[in-house]
């Protein structure tokens, strides 16, 4: 069984809901039946915004990885962040998975940054002028948001100390010198 969110990179326009389900054969049945109880449908509408979207997908992930990849190597190289979660990085744990199962990366990227005042963290994310603030990713424009201890759950890879604080990036299709110059004014503001 594989799930994909249209609304994401399919669309890449953040203006369509929906989604994609792949399954067996010996499934169809049970998931139909399901369907028609639930009656739920992608209308017309949304379905040519996909479509339209597709058109360009190859392209706008490119963009999305070459743009990510300029970014989290400024990032990495500032002294208040600690980690740059983003799997083409060839210093993280994941690469080799990555390079066995994957051709490229998307624009979404995790960033551990350490500070005593979760206050000054939240400043930086408010600081950011060409960043919106939400949840969503693979749109055209990017996108910041903390993470908050509780929200990440028990995973090992972010076990964080009270000094490291986890910001979700999603880097869109902006000029990625736009958009460090931004981070590198913002950053000022961690303490």
């Amino acid at each position: 069984m594989s799930i994909v969110s249209a609304t994401k990179y399919y669309s890449g326009h953040s203006d369509v809901m929906g989604g994609s389900l792949a399954i067996k054969k010996r499934l169809f049945k049970q998931v139909e039946l399901s369907q028609k109880a639930v009656g739920l449908r992608l209308s017309p509408d949304d379905a040519y915004l996909i479509m339209r979207g597709l058109r360009t997908l190859d392209i706008r992930l490119d963009k999305h990885q070459e743009n990510t990849v300029k970014v989290a190597n400024f990032l990495s190289k500032q002294k208040k962040v600690k980690e740059v979660f983003y799997p083409i990085k060839k210093n993280i744990k994941q690469y080799k998975m990555w390079k066995k199962y994957y051709s490229g990366s998307s624009g979404l990227m995790g960033v551990k940054i350490i500070s005593k005042n979760k206050n000054s963290v939240i400043k930086f994310l408010n600081k950011l002028k060409l960043f919106g603030h939400g949840y969503s990713w693979g749109g055209f424009e990017s996108l910041a948001l903390y993470q908050d201890k509780l929200a990440l759950g028990n995973r090992s890879y972010t076990k964080l100390s009270n000094n490291e604080h986890i910001i979700r990036l999603h880097i869109g299709l902006e000029d990625p010198n736009d958009l460090i110059a931004d981070i590198k004014q913002a950053i000022k503001s961690v303490r």
